[in-house]
């Protein structure tokens, strides 16, 4: 086994090996029925999507939509050969995504039964395709089930891809409250201060995009120059690390700061 699988699993044991769940059979029958549901969930927002079942240790489901792109099955190779996978993870961001799942994990671990299921984490890294280029990725998780003790059961994975040229950028990460929207928990020095990633007029300005404008319709609409416009623009596709300003939009709307 690679090390980085090795390093994984040890995180992930300590977390959820000696981890017990009080789920039945029906408990798994009526999961089931949600199946489809996530399902289609996923082909409508053109993305992969995981769920985990701590209880029993394995995926319940897998529904990918990279597989082109990337030049391998992303989520086959996540569930049953870990070693290539973490090996396409971009060195740099290996230990980010490791430290950010532990400590995630402990932190709702430590939350009382009910507000465990108020918490998105959201987190980027890049991964590398057949082709050894890198392509940035945004990764939602969400507890989607607790069981009869309110111990965690189900993890929910949405994964987009962001760009598929993922720059020199480091990863990036929240944990928001997604009753009050408040972030917490991660306080990394190089985040924006602001619980936004983006400034309110970069978020007024990538909303009229959303409804169509173009960069002179947005210059009168706000009274700025189109240099202007375009300058936020240009700010919004760095902050938001996407390749097009399409990308930029999906990647807000993921984070909420995006109707």
């Amino acid at each position: 086994m690679e090390e980085r699988s090795k390093t994984y699993l040890k995180k992930f044991n300590e977390l959820f090996g000696n981890y017990s769940c009080d789920v039945r059979e029906e408990d798994y029958e009526n999961f089931e029925s949600k199946k489809e549901l996530l399902e289609k969930i996923a082909e409508v927002g053109n993305s992969a999507l995981t769920v985990f079942d701590i209880n029993r240790m394995h995926y319940l489901l897998a529904c990918s939509r990279f597989d082109e792109a990337l030049g391998y099955k992303a989520n086959y190779e996540y569930r049953v050969n870990p070693d290539y996978f973490y090996e396409q993870m971009h060195p740099e961001d290996f230990p980010f995504v490791l430290d950010t799942i532990n400590k995630a994990g402990m932190f709702l671990q430590d939350q009382p039964p009910a507000e465990k299921l108020n918490y998105k984490l959201i987190l980027d890294y890049r991964l590398k395709n057949s082709k050894g280029l890198y392509m940035r990725f945004l990764q939602q998780v969400v507890v989607l089930e607790v069981d009869r003790m309110g111990n965690i059961w189900l993890i929910l994975k949405l994964f987009d891809l962001a760009s598929t040229n993922a720059g020199n950028e480091p990863s990036q990460r929240r944990l928001i409250n997604i009753k009050t929207g408040k972030k917490c928990l991660f306080d990394d020095p190089d985040e924006n201060s602001s619980s936004r990633i983006l400034t309110n007029r970069e978020i007024e300005i990538l909303g009229l995009i959303s409804q169509g404008l173009d960069s002179r319709n947005i210059s009168d609409r706000l009274f700025i120059s189109v240099n202007t416009v375009n300058n936020h623009r240009q700010n919004i596709l760095s902050k938001t690390r996407s390749g097009n300003i399409s990308q930029a939009m999906i990647y807000a709307r993921r984070i909420g700061i995006l109707a």
